[in-house]
């Protein structure tokens, strides 16, 4: 990946982060809900994993987003 790619990776961690917390959902709370390892989603918070779009539609209608 570039180096600008990981900017992307780093801001989507820090949103999908401050939405989850934001609708009080812990890691394992948020990987019930979509169906999504709890570790995968913390290597998504801390900027280390990017998903795939599908992956970003299940987060997101969990939270509540669109």
């Amino acid at each position: 990946m570039r180096s600008h790619d990981s900017k992307y990776k780093i801001i989507l961690g820090f949103k999908l982060k401050h939405f989850r917390l934001q609708a009080d959902l812990s890691l394992q709370e948020l990987a019930r809900k979509t169906g999504l390892s709890f570790p995968y989603i913390s290597q998504i918070e801390q900027g280390k994993k990017y998903p795939k779009p599908e992956k970003i539609a299940l987060l997101g209608q969990a939270l509540g987003k669109s």
